[in-house]
């Protein structure tokens, strides 16, 4: 399943452990934790900062070692995905 960084506490966030599916254009990406209907960590995985992941244009979050391996190129050369690490605020 595909990951997002929450837009309020920049963790990292599965679509299927989330409202993600349910949002209306334009409204936060919320994870878990941090979406009032919802209200707490599912722990189905460890909480990580996405700080140092790539985002992609298609809004998705990619590691770094999946760029290195090439596991990217395809979407790259054929669909125009682009990704821009993701840095902590000074």
């Amino acid at each position: 399943m595909p990951c997002f960084m929450c837009s309020k506490c920049f963790v990292i966030e599965n679509t299927a452990t989330s409202n993600y599916w349910n949002l209306k254009e334009g409204e936060p990406q919320l994870c878990s934790a941090c979406d009032p209907a919802i209200g707490v960590w599912h722990g189905r995985f460890e909480k990580k900062s996405a700080i140092g992941c790539l985002l992609g244009s298609d809004g998705f979050l990619y590691s770094k070692e999946e760029e290195d391996k090439g596991d990217l190129n395809w979407r790259k050369e054929n669909q125009g995905l682009t990704l821009t690490s993701i840095k902590a605020e000074k």
